[in-house]
């Protein structure tokens, strides 16, 4: 492969040269992707329509095209449907803001979408800080709800979700799925366009 293949985006490849799973299949999602190499097995390498944030992208994921909204680079909302074989049914809801507001007033607004309390702990990251809670409201029901914010007022508020849809295939997969849900949310890093600057 040469250099101008290298640097080809999936976006603009021929579809039969791409992996075969959901992420690359679906146009849309595509758009987002920025290339075929894997950044860890089972995720690839998203670019958010603002630029102002980059993740991992799982590769059974589809972007809603029709629930997503951008306003400039002032905001960003969409909503991640994950399919990955092993009964459990995957959702996740993004939403970017340029500037985010008072901290406790936005940690209440995102706990207030869940019956049970949440009790956020915050993580120091690379490029932002994390604020991350543990839902469960069944067994088979749980998730994350988190807030990462940058030292520029930048913020996104995430709530991944995972319900069992055939319980005869996803017993004893909870914890293993809550460690790779956390990994996935900590995937998430802000681009900050001075680093580049030498």
């Amino acid at each position: 492969m040469n250099d101008e293949e290298t640097n080809t985006k999936p976006s603009e490849m021929d579809p039969e040269e791409l992996p075969d799973v959901r992420a690359f299949q679906d146009e849309f999602t595509r758009e987002f992707l920025q290339s075929t190499e894997e950044t860890r097995d089972g995720y690839y390498p998203f670019l958010s329509g603002t630029g102002k944030y980059k993740m991992d992208f799982p590769a059974g994921g589809v972007i809603g095209e029709k629930g997503y909204a951008l306003k400039k680079k002032k905001y960003e909302g969409y909503l991640i449907g994950v399919e990955q074989g092993n009964g459990l049914g995957l959702s996740i809801k993004i939403n970017y803001y340029s500037q985010l507001g008072n901290k406790d007033m936005e940690l209440d607004m995102l706990a207030s979408q869940f019956d049970n309390k949440l009790n956020f702990e915050k993580v120091s990251l690379e490029s932002s800080t994390l604020y991350i809670a543990a839902f469960e409201d069944s067994k088979d029901y749980y998730g994350y709800a988190a807030i990462l914010e940058n030292s520029k007022g930048d913020g996104i508020h995430v709530i991944f979700e995972t319900e069992c849809t055939e319980p005869e295939k996803c017993r004893g997969s909870k914890q293993a799925m809550q460690k790779e849900m956390e990994k996935w949310i900590r995937s998430i890093t802000f681009i900050n366009k001075n680093e580049s600057r030498e």
